[in-house]
C-alpha cells in the first residue's frame, strides 16, 4: 500500500457547513486535493442532516443559504462517506479552524456508526496567526492578506479550496515544502491532534498518558506569568485536571488566594450575581477584597477559563476523558468478547459490530454512567450511545478501537470492514 505522510504537500482540504448549532447537522461538506503544491482535484455535495439534526436554522442559512429544499434530494452523510473517504484516502487533512471541522465529521460519522477518519488534521488559523498580523484571522481576512483570489466564503467547496491555497502561501511564505517542516515551534501552531484512537496504516494505539499529562492539548503559553486558583464545583473538570491545565499553558495553580494570585475561577458563579452587598464564599470575599486594596486579580467563570485558553470544548471534553480512564485501564466490558465470540462472521460488518457491542441490560431506564470513562450519560442523546452506554463519540470510538484490538488478539472472527481506497486511490 502506498503511503503519504506529512513530508510533502500532498494533502485534502476540507469544509464543512451545518445546518444548526449541532455539530452532528452536516449540510455540505467540500474537498480539495494536492498533489506536489498543485491543487489537482476537488469534490463537493449538499448532504441531508440526519434525522433529529436536521432543523435548518435562520442564522446558519443567513450564513451559507442552504434550506432544507435543497438538501431535500441529497445524500445523507452514511450514503455519502464511502466517496469523501475514498477521495481523501492516506492524506493528511487541512482546514481552517480545523477543530470545527473534524468535530462535525466525527459527530456526523458517529450517528450512523461510521469510523471515524484517522487522518492527521493541520489547521491554517493557527499558523496564519503564527506567521501574519491581522485585525481578523478568519479565511477572507486570511486569503486577502495573501493576495489569494477572493472565493464564495461558506460555500463548502470554495472554501475547501481556499484553505488549501492559504496552506500552499503560507508554506512558501514559510520557506517550506513539506507539511513536517511547517513552523510547528511557532507560537500558537499545532497539528490538530488525533482524537480517534488508532493510527493510520493499523500502527498500534500510543500508550495513554499519566494521569495530569493533557499534552494531547495544543499548547500555548495564555497562562504565562498567570496564578490560578479554583473554587466551587466545576462542570467540566475536576479540580486536579483544572490545576493541571493551568500548568499545561503555562500558568501556576494555586491551592489558594494569596497575594500572588491574578485569576480566580469560580465554578458554579452565575456573573449576574457579582454586585455588591451580595454574600461571597471565602475566597470570592478575600480575592475581591484584595482586589480593593490594588492587587490586579481578576475573577473568572469556567466559560471564561476555556475560553481563554482557545480550546474547543470537544477538545477540552475528550482530553478530559483521557484523565478519567487512566484509573481503569481495564475498562473494556467482559460482554464486548462474549457476545462477539457468539456472533456469526457471515453476517454484515454493521450488524456484527451493533450485535457485539451493545450493552446486554439495553438502553438505561434513566441515569447512568460511561462504561469507559463513568462520565454520566445523557438520556436524551444518541440511541447508539445510549445502546452502549457510552457517554460520547469519543468514547464511542474508544470503544470499538479497543474492541477490535482484543477481538483479534483472541482471534475472533468478524465480517471485514468497508474499504474504500480502491474506488479512487492515489492520484
Amino acid at each position: 500500500m502506498t503511503t503519504t505522510s506529512a513530508s510533502a504537500l500532498d494533502f485534502t482540504a476540507i469544509d464543512v457547513e451545518t445546518a444548526n448549532s449541532s455539530r452532528a447537522s452536516l449540510c455540505a461538506v467540500g474537498l480539495t486535493r494536492v498533489r506536489d503544491g498543485q491543487v489537482v482535484e476537488q469534490m463537493s455535495s449538499l448532504v441531508v442532516p440526519p434525522q433529529g439534526h436536521d432543523e435548518f436554522a435562520p442564522r446558519n442559512v443567513d450564513i451559507h443559504g442552504i434550506t432544507a429544499a435543497a438538501v431535500a434530494d441529497a445524500p445523507s452523510w452514511e450514503q455519502l462517506y464511502p466517496q469523501v473517504m475514498a477521495f481523501i484516502g492516506e492524506d493528511p487533512l487541512v482546514a481552517h479552524n480545523a477543530p470545527f471541522d473534524r468535530s462535525v465529521i466525527q459527530q456526523v460519522s458517529s450517528v450512523y456508526d461510521l469510523d471515524w477518519p484517522t487522518s492527521p488534521w493541520f489547521d491554517t488559523l493557527p499558523l496564519a496567526r503564527a506567521l501574519l498580523t491581522l485585525g481578523s484571522y478568519s479565511l477572507p481576512f486570511v486569503a486577502k492578506a495573501l493576495d489569494l483570489p477572493e472565493l464564495d466564503h461558506h460555500e463548502a467547496s470554495a472554501d475547501a479550496l481556499q484553505a488549501a491555497r492559504i496552506l500552499l502561501a503560507l508554506s512558501a511564505r514559510a520557506g517550506v515544502s513539506a507539511l513536517a517542516d511547517l513552523p510547528a515551534g511557532a507560537p500558537g501552531y499545532r497539528p490538530v491532534p488525533r482524537s480517534g484512537a488508532s493510527t493510520p496504516g493499523g500502527a498500534p494505539t500510543p500508550a495513554l498518558r499519566a494521569p495530569g499529562d493533557f499534552s494531547g492539548l495544543t499548547a500555548t503559553d495564555v497562562l504565562a506569568g498567570e496564578s490560578v486558583v479554583f473554587t466551587g464545583k466545576l462542570l467540566l473538570s475536576t479540580r486536579a485536571e483544572a490545576q493541571a491545565l493551568v500548568e499545561h499553558f503555562g500558568g501556576a495553580a494555586q491551592g489558594s488566594v494569596m497575594r500572588t494570585t491574578t485569576i480566580l475561577v469560580a465554578g458554579d458563579l452565575d456573573p449576574r450575581s457579582l454586585r455588591p452587598g451580595v454574600q461571597l464564599s471565602r475566597k470570592l470575599e478575600k480575592a475581591m477584597d484584595l482586589a480593593a486594596k490594588g492587587q490586579p486579580i481578576e475573577v473568572w467563570t469556567e466559560d471564561d477559563f476555556h475560553q481563554r485558553l482557545d480550546v474547543g470544548r470537544d477538545q477540552l471534553e475528550a482530553a478530559t476523558r483521557e484523565q478519567r480512564v487512566q484509573a481503569n485501564p481495564s475498562w473494556l466490558p467482559e460482554h464486548v468478547i462474549t457476545q462477539a465470540q457468539a456472533l456469526d462472521s457471515s453476517t454484515s460488518y454493521q450488524q456484527w459490530l451493533r450485535a457485539a457491542l451493545r450493552h446486554p441490560e439495553g438502553k438505561p431506564k434513566g441515569g447512568g454512567s460511561c462504561i469507559r470513562c463513568g462520565e454520566g450519560l445523557v438520556v436524551d442523546g444518541y440511541w447508539l450511545f445510549l445502546e452502549r452506554r457510552v457517554c460520547s463519540g469519543d468514547c464511542n470510538e474508544k470503544l470499538k478501537d479497543k474492541a477490535k484490538r482484543e477481538w483479534a488478539k483472541l482471534g475472533i472472527e468478524r465480517p471485514a470492514a468497508p474499504s474504500y481506497s480502491s474506488s479512487w486511490g492515489r492520484r
